[in-house]
């Protein structure tokens, strides 16, 4: 073999290798499953799943009208609650190379004075 096809050789398979490792780091979203949702590895991170999954949720369940005691049966606790106003759910968090995170993502559940969902976003906060 000369070294001009030992050269291709290697750039191709630098190439599938690159490839590969790009496809499997690669975290595609995921159906909405009441029991992944919560599941946590790391107390400190949010669940692993939640951030794969929120799409679904917010595309394919009604969170509209939902009470509170039923979106907590659909989802569990809150990782925050502001006052009786917002329920908060940790999606991903960075820290970077800090102890303060760089990088938050949220869903946020608005409640009205009866706790009733009545609207639903993103929030994310970058340092």
């Amino acid at each position: 073999m000369d070294s001009g096809q030992w050269t291709i050789g290697r750039m191709i398979c630098f190439g599938l290798l690159s490839l590969i490792v790009t496809a499997t780091s690669c975290k595609p979203e995921m159906k909405f499953d009441r029991e992944k949702w919560n599941y946590q590895t790391d107390p400190a991170a949010p669940p692993d799943y939640r951030n794969r999954m929120v799409n679904d949720l917010m595309q394919h369940h009604q969170l509209i009208g939902l009470h509170y005691t039923q979106l907590v049966q659909l989802l569990g606790e809150p990782s925050f609650i502001d006052g009786t106003i917002d329920a908060d759910y940790e999606l991903d968090i960075d820290y970077g190379r800090d102890i303060d995170p760089i990088y938050i993502k949220n869903l946020t559940i608005h409640l009205s004075k009866d706790s009733v969902v009545t609207s639903f976003k993103i929030d994310e906060w970058r340092k």
